[in-house]
C-alpha cells in the first residue's frame, strides 16, 4: 500500500517539525569525509620515505597567522574549510515525490517499510590549501589531489551514496614569512564542490497506515511515487 494524499500532507507536516537536526549533522558528516579522505595524500621526503600530509579543519587566514607569529606548525599540511552552500536546480524536484524504502528490521525479523519526502540537492563547496615549504613537496601533494579526481570523487556518508565531488578550479595564493626567520611557506588553494543531499526525515508506514516517527540507519531499496 502507497501512501494516500492525506498521508502525503502528514508526512510533509511531521518533516517540518523535524528537519533542522538533520540538516546540521549532514554538514557534520559531509565536512569529516572530506578530512578523511585527504588525511590520505601522501608526498615522498629528502629520504624516499612516503610520508602521510596532516589535514585539519581551520580557516586559511588563521592558519597564515600562526605561520606568521611562530614556526610550530609541521609542514606540509593540508586545511579545510567550508565556504558556501548552493542549490542544486538541475537535481531539484519540483513536487512532494515520496520516496519509499524497505528495511529489514533483524529485531522484528521482518520488512519494514519507511516513507520520506524526496530529499533536496545542494552544492557544498570547500577550500582546500595545501601548505608547503618547498615546490616540489606542494607539486606531488598537487598530483595526488588531481589524482582523485577523474572527472569526480565519490564519497559516501551515512546519509546518502550519492554524493560526488569536483575539482572546480586551482589558485596560487602566493606565500607567506615564517615566524622571525627569512622563509617563506607557498600556499595553492583548490576549490571543490561536493554535490549531495539534506535527507528529510524518515517515518514508518505500517500496514494499517499509520505513520510512525523513526530513527534508524539502514541499508534500503528506493521505490519512488
Amino acid at each position: 500500500m502507497k501512501p494516500n494524499f492525506n498521508a502525503r500532507n502528514q508526512i510533509m507536516d511531521m518533516t517540518e517539525n523535524k528537519i533542522i537536526p538533520v540538516i546540521n549533522n549532514v554538514y557534520k558528516e559531509s565536512l569529516r569525509q572530506m578530512l578523511h579522505i585527504f588525511s590520505n595524500i601522501y608526498y615522498i621526503d629528502g629520504n624516499g620515505n612516503r610520508v602521510k600530509v596532516k589535514c585539519s579543519h581551520g580557516n586559511p587566514e588563521r592558519v597564515a597567522g600562526r605561520l606568521k607569529a611562530d614556526n610550530t606548525l609541521i609542514l606540509p599540511m593540508i586545511t579545510i574549510v567550508e565556504k558556501q552552500t548552493v542549490n542544486s536546480e538541475e537535481r531539484r524536484r519540483y513536487r512532494p515525490i515520496i520516496i519509499n524504502e524497505s528495511y529489514w528490521d533483524p529485531n522484528k525479523k521482518r520488512a519494514i517499510r519507511i516513507v520520506s519526502l524526496a530529499p533536496r540537492p545542494i552544492n557544498i563547496i570547500y577550500e582546500i590549501n595545501v601548505w608547503c615549504k618547498y615546490k616540489a613537496d606542494l607539486d606531488m601533494i598537487r598530483s595526488g589531489v588531481f589524482s582523485l579526481f577523474n572527472p569526480d570523487l565519490d564519497i559516501r556518508t551515512k546519509y546518502s551514496d550519492f554524493n560526488k565531488g569536483f575539482l572546480v578550479s586551482e589558485r596560487d595564493m602566493g606565500n607567506v614569512m615564517v615566524g622571525d626567520t627569512n622563509d617563506r611557506v607557498l600556499q595553492k588553494s583548490m576549490e571543490i564542490s561536493l554535490e549531495t543531499y539534506i535527507p528529510n526525515p524518515k517515518f514508518q508506514f505500517t500496514s494499517t497506515g499509520e505513520i510512525m516517527e523513526v530513527d534508524v540507519n539502514f541499508e534500503y531499496n528506493i521505490d519512488e511515487s
